[in-house]
């Protein structure tokens, strides 16, 4: 007993470790795209994909820790459906506003209530846009270097197909970064934002009777 518990302690405090590692020296240096641990991703059990939020986001393992989340002046916000059907493809903003600092950055990921917390759906390229970018094989989409210099992404998810079972609603969870593009974690703002999206089909409608007139 003794000894799995320690084989966990170890296990948790080397994920910690590793988190770490990844987000401390990068995020502010990465600007052509945030990394996936620092949305607050730890691993689903289940699928082995990355999940969020979990208790370490880039405003807790030190990439932008001056200040609390959600703590600046500006506002982020996501503006998606209420509802969808299976298979559609959802139109998503991420917005900043009230805020005067010229660089932002986001990272937005999907997921519904099955065991605890899991990843559906996929995030697609919308065309040539320049601004955002998938990672994770579509379970995440984030800002490129270029979408740095703006306040709002334009970005688009498909929901899963019929076949598959989705534990409504389905959360999207974002977190987006107010910088002040000095090449260090200080001086930044973090902030995060949720909305519920219901994914079913749609419901039949009843039939109207039709009166047919018979021809003379």
């Amino acid at each position: 007993m003794g000894n799995t518990l320690k084989r966990i302690c170890y296990v948790t405090l080397a994920g910690i470790f590793i988190m770490g590692m990844l987000c401390i020296p990068t995020v502010y240096a990465r600007s052509d795209g945030a990394p996936l641990n620092c949305l607050g991703a730890g691993v689903d059990k289940i699928n082995v994909l990355y999940t969020a939020p979990s208790g370490y986001t880039c405003g807790i393992l030190g990439c932008h820790y001056q200040y609390p989340i959600n703590s600046g002046k500006g506002k982020f916000m996501l503006f998606v459906l209420d509802k969808c059907v299976p298979g559609e493809i959802v139109d998503i903003l991420v917005s900043f506003k009230q805020t005067d600092t010229e660089f932002h950055g986001f990272q937005i990921t999907a997921q519904d209530s099955y065991y605890g917390s899991r990843l559906v759906g996929n995030f697609i390229n919308v065309g040539d846009d320049e601004d955002t970018q998938v990672e994770a094989g579509g379970r995440f989409a984030t800002h490129t270097k270029k979408g740095t210099q703006q306040k709002f992404w334009h970005v688009k998810w498909q929901a899963p197909f019929s076949d598959f079972f989705v534990a409504n609603p389905v959360r999207f969870y974002a977190m987006g970064i107010e910088a002040d593009n000095d090449g260090t974690p200080m001086g930044d703002y973090i902030y995060k934002a949720t909305r519920l999206i219901v994914v079913e089909p749609k419901k039949a409608k009843k039939g109207q009777i039709q009166m047919i007139k018979k021809k003379e």
